[in-house]
């Protein structure tokens, strides 16, 4: 019986990316079939992989995708704008889980067109509040009842405090009866009750912070981690009828796989249902850059893209989990440029993204080899090394990039020479 179950939850088909070989994933326990192509164990450099490549205990079945599948993907790929970010191997991988799931399922679920939908979520957590990633339990609270109730015992005391402080301060002289003793029911509860009310107090301030609630709710603890075993019980826990997966960890792959409707698993054999990266969105013109090393906005050409969290659902649509609190960085901004210098080895600074930079290169005589043939060569340190002393780039000390002396201090400051005084 357990045998039965557990083959009902592994995939028929898993189309297998590098990245899986590499972290030492369990296929095997993943899925039935294993399809990959020959080019992705070209990618496997590391000798380790490579050494467990040739033992697998598992066989690895190879398969091309015809040109139909390739040239859907393609075209697919274009308009969801990951085109420049996929290999031919990352194409072709989607194209033989397009093909595969063609024929067991059919091509009738399967998107032709990107979703356009898209959401912007502005909030003080700019990863926003994600419930589908596997691993995560999200629980809404519990109890309201009777914290409320704990909640009107604690301010019919307070009242009573309240009233008793407010005569003593006004000089008031309280009399035995004017004194309401407390009834022992009452002084067990508070006794007992004490920490309780406690806590509520500190619940009380997080809910009016919706923000820190979203932030602590919901995370698995030692105090809660009981319940929610009891509440997930392994009979209860149908398994997703997947035939069709591809098992990647490239984002890139990971969007248009979603985007066309079809099955990703996650290393751990999990069905992923929407992907989590990174853009750049531009505060001046509010374009989206998916470039993530550009400095400059391909758009408007301002140093002012900020990194922001995307998020790609099931159903293809997209949202953009920003903060606007989040203050752009000023570094640099200080101070006043520095004048602009010349020569081969100048230092200015990149105001825009097609500025001229100088090369910052060696000399030939420092770059200049010994020749290993020779009689009086010496592995290793020869004290008959050629070294370069005497050029520009020696005497400057330019050894690569650096960091930049507008970053440091402040670049317009006047330099004070020091020299020997006459006597």
């Amino acid at each position: 019986m357990a045998s039965d179950q557990l083959n009902r939850r592994k995939v028929k088909f898993v189309i297998v990316d590098s990245g899986a070989f590499i972290k030492n994933a369990p296929i095997d326990r993943i899925g039935e079939n294993i399809y990959t192509i020959k080019e992705v164990l070209s990618e496997v450099i590391d000798k380790n992989t490579r050494d467990r490549l040739q033992v697998l205990p598992y066989e690895v079945l190879f398969r091309e995708p015809n040109n139909e599948a390739i040239h859907r993907v393609t075209e697919f790929s274009k308009k969801t704008g990951d085109y420049r970010s996929l290999s031919a191997v990352d194409l072709r991988l989607i194209a033989l889980t397009y093909q595969l799931e063609k024929e067991q399922n059919g091509d009738a679920h399967i998107k032709t067109e990107p979703t356009r939908k898209t959401n912007w979520i502005n909030a003080r957590n700019p990863l926003g509040k994600v419930t589908d990633i596997a691993g995560f339990y999200l629980d809404s609270k519990q109890n309201h009842e009777t914290v409320d109730k704990d909640e009107e015992k604690n301010l019919d005391v307070l009242e009573k405090d309240s009233i008793q402080n407010e005569r003593l301060e006004q000089g008031d002289v309280l009399s035995e009866k004017d004194i309401e003793p407390v009834s022992n029911e009452e002084e067990s509860d508070n006794d007992e009750n004490g920490e309780n009310n406690y806590e509520n107090d500190i619940d009380d301030g997080e809910d009016d912070d919706d923000d820190d609630d979203d932030d602590d709710e919901g995370w698995i603890t030692p105090e809660n981690i009981g319940s929610l075993k009891q509440k997930i019980e392994p009979e209860e826990i149908e398994p997703v009828n997947v035939t069709v997966g591809c098992l990647t960890s490239d984002f890139a792959m990971q969007n248009v796989l979603i985007q066309m409707g079809l099955n990703v698993l996650s290393v751990d054999g999990l069905l992923i249902k929407q992907a989590k990266s990174y853009v750049l969105r531009c505060s001046a013109c509010m374009k989206i850059c998916t470039v993530l090393t550009k400095l400059f906005c391909p758009s408007c050409g301002n140093k002012t893209l900020k990194r922001i969290t995307m998020t790609v659902k099931d159903d293809g649509s997209i949202q953009y989990h920003f903060s606007s609190r989040r203050l752009l960085n000023c570094r640099g901004l200080k101070y006043s440029l520095p004048l602009p210098q010349g020569g081969k080895h100048s230092n200015n600074p990149i105001l825009f993204e097609d500025q001229r930079l100088p090369q910052q290169r060696a000399t030939k005589k420092a770059l200049q080899r010994l020749n290993v043939f020779d009689e009086n060569y010496v592995v290793g340190q020869s004290p008959f090394r050629i070294h370069d002393l005497t050029s520009r780039a020696a005497q400057l000390g330019i050894k690569g990039q650096e960091v930049k002396p507008w970053n440091r201090r402040n670049p317009n400051e006047g330099v004070r020479k020091f020299s020997k005084k006459k006597r």
